[in-house]
């Protein structure tokens, strides 16, 4: 008992002791004629999409700073939680929305999800720098040797740097944030950079500006919703159990492919069951137990009637010319003749030489099991029912009712 009084007492010391010292640390920030927000919006980081921001659907913004530099330059640092990447994140803001640059010194490794060409690391920068951008042409024409000059001042105060452009942002991973003498310093750094870009022509690589959502890399059309329960009244969930939900909405599109719409379903479920107590009597509790399932569907343009594609399984399904197709896949459609207008031999040799998830065709929407709710399993499906419909024939979708194929093939014609 006494050991247990000393612990709670520690305990209750040690979180006055660390209330009175964040209250410090705030007033501290203030008195720099910055603010301080404890529990700031998605809004401070809606219009970035490059990793770490971008990336995962579990995302949180925490502690956030912000303030202008000597120079008039907005800055913000701000702590991020994501699925891939947890800690704080400085940036300061560019004069334009520039294209994608990821620049890392030291023993610093690119951040998780980043999709970039590899470019040659002026000399200028010394060793062990790394340049990566979308578009090389961007690359060469900003690391300028003035921001080569900045970027080894950076550098000398903080080994490992880890910077990316970001639309109009600088955005650099580890701040100083919890030295504030050090931090100050540091954000003149990143203003000074930021300089440097934008004191180089760059103009002809402005980039448009995005709509102010929560964003994904990679995926411009992408946008995240959050919660939609109305989405349980049209979509295949599975029925039964009682405290039915959504989460993790997404929507968007992928280039010229259908819109989609994924999200996790939960439910309960509840049973009785039997058990004995420590005095040997008979007696009941009831267990709830959570379930959950990803739902991915893709609306179409106009209704087909409806086709299965999947693997082979227990029960057959129709029969086509190729039987290497017939062993690996099970097609079942209310329509023979449809089902045969589909899958032609090219469609099957798609379907073969790119094996995906299964789909059922329901009417407008297409349907997929994918295993799974993830940024890749969404843009994998999305590719792959691509590139089927891309073998649908148009005079398919010329009995469908309308005037040609939306979704021309990405190889060659199909009549």
């Amino acid at each position: 008992m006494v050991i247990a009084v000393l612990l709670v007492v520690a305990a209750i010391v040690w979180g006055i002791v660390a209330l009175v010292r964040r209250q410090q640390y705030i007033g501290s920030i203030r008195q720099r004629g910055w603010s301080f927000v404890d529990s700031p919006t998605f809004d401070a980081v809606a219009r970035l999409s490059n990793p770490p921001f971008g990336v995962g659907f579990l995302r949180k913004t925490d502690d956030q700073i912000t303030g202008l530099t000597a120079a008039g330059r907005p800055f913000q640092v701000i702590e991020y939680k994501s699925t891939y990447w947890s800690g704080w994140v400085g940036m300061v803001t560019l004069s334009r929305r520039l294209p994608e640059l990821w620049i890392t010194g030291g023993e610093t490794a690119p951040r998780y999800g980043v999709l970039a060409h590899g470019v040659h690391a002026p000399a200028q920068l010394g060793p062990g720098w790394q340049v990566g951008a979308m578009n090389p042409a961007f690359a060469q024409e900003v690391m300028t040797s003035k921001l080569c000059t900045q970027l080894n001042v950076l550098a000398a105060g903080q080994p490992g740097v880890n910077l990316g452009v970001d639309g109009d942002q600088i955005v650099v991973l580890n701040p100083p944030r919890k030295e504030l003498d050090q931090l100050g310093p540091w954000l003149e750094q990143l203003g000074a950079i930021a300089a440097a870009i934008d004191a180089t022509p760059l103009d002809h690589w402005i980039q448009p500006e995005p709509e102010p959502r929560l964003r994904f890399y990679h995926h411009p059309d992408w946008y995240w919703i959050g919660v939609d329960d109305n989405l349980l009244h049209y979509t295949p969930v599975r029925g039964g159990g009682y405290g039915h939900r959504t989460d993790e909405v997404i929507r968007g599109r992928d280039g010229d492919g259908p819109p989609f719409v994924a999200f996790k379903h939960h439910w309960k479920t509840s049973r009785t069951e039997s058990y004995t107590d420590s005095d040997g009597n008979s007696r009941t509790r009831t267990v709830v137990e959570n379930h959950s399932e990803p739902i991915l569907g893709f609306q179409l343009p106009a209704r087909m009637p409806q086709l299965s594609v999947g693997p082979k399984g227990f029960r057959d399904g129709i029969s086509f010319e190729s039987a290497a197709f017939n062993d690996r896949f099970a097609v079942h459609s209310a329509d023979t003749k449809f089902a045969y207008d589909v899958i032609h031999p090219r469609q099957m040799e798609y379907l073969m030489a790119t094996p995906g998830a299964p789909f059922r065709i329901v009417e407008d929407w297409v349907w997929f099991t994918p295993g799974e709710h993830s940024q890749p399993a969404i843009a994998f499906c999305a590719a792959y029912l691509r590139g089927f419909l891309g073998w649908v024939p148009r005079f398919v979708w010329r009995n469908l009712g309308l005037p040609d194929t939306p979704y021309p093939s990405l190889e060659t014609t199909v009549g």
